[in-house]
């Protein structure tokens, strides 16, 4: 009884099997076969021919088994035999197929290689573009700080001149005495400083009663009135000014590159 092509496969595993089957094959031989479904159908199909025609039934008649037809030999007309369509032995088989996995390999690698080429190509392309449309532009990290100002007085260096309504004169003085107790009032506040204008037109007027009293001066005259002048006083003019707190703090930015939009530091 045939085997089926499954109890075939079995038998190819092992070198007993073989045997049984008179298969002259190599384990390397055997796995390459198997490893085929073609090929295992070639060769199952070859030895269904060779053992109902009697050839391989047993191990010993192995040696007298003739070998499979050759591929390319001539059928009769009407002769289906598929043993014709085999290798021209069983020890080309196996080359077959490992040249045809070695083709596959070798188209699969160029695939592969191809591929990878072109992805290669397309990243260099997008690189290029990338760096040559760059956008340069200027990032600000830390914004300017503006300067601040405070108020401060300060003298300006002219003086006011005040008059208060305590007489430096005494009723029955002496003209003469009263008169130069004025004049030292006026020497001592308005001369010899800038005046502000209010302080030049009070001094102004203060000298020129001092001059109206010498004029009218006599000997033996007497204060007998007190008028309405008084004591001077000066103090420096204050004025408010604007000064720097001296803290304006330049912004702190730098060079970024944006590319294709956004990749980068973009805005």
């Amino acid at each position: 009884m045939a085997l089926s092509i499954e109890e075939f496969r079995s038998a190819l595993v092992s070198a007993d099997g073989r045997s049984s089957l008179g298969l002259d094959l190599t384990d390397a031989d055997a796995q390459s076969v198997l490893a085929d479904p073609a090929s295992t159908q070639s060769w199952y199909t070859y030895w269904l021919t060779t053992a109902a025609a009697g050839q391989m039934v047993t191990p010993a008649a192995q040696s007298q088994a003739p070998a499979p037809p050759a591929a390319g030999a001539d059928a009769p007309w009407g002769d289906h035999d598929l043993s014709r369509l085999l290798p021209a032995s069983p020890e080309q088989a196996p080359q077959a197929t490992q040249e045809t996995d070695g083709k596959k390999r070798n188209v699969g690698l160029w695939v592969t290689l191809s591929v990878l080429g072109a992805l290669l190509l397309i990243a260099a392309i997008v690189v290029v573009f990338a760096v040559t449309t760059a956008r340069h532009w200027t990032k600000v990290d830390v914004p300017e700080k503006p300067e601040t100002f405070h108020s401060e007085q300060y003298e300006t260096g002219r003086y006011d001149v005040t008059m208060d309504a305590v007489n430096p004169c005494t009723v029955d003085q002496d003209w003469t005495d009263c008169i130069s107790l004025m004049a030292a009032q006026y020497d001592a506040t308005c001369s010899g400083v800038e005046l502000t204008e209010t302080a030049a037109t009070l001094c102004k007027d203060y000298l020129a009663a001092i001059d109206e009293m010498r004029a009218l001066d006599e000997p033996g005259s007497y204060v007998a009135t007190l008028g309405d002048y008084g004591s001077l006083a000066r103090t420096p003019e204050l004025a408010t000014r604007e000064v720097s707190n001296n803290d304006h703090a330049p912004a702190v930015t730098h060079e970024a590159v944006c590319y294709l939009g956004f990749i980068g530091e973009c805005e």
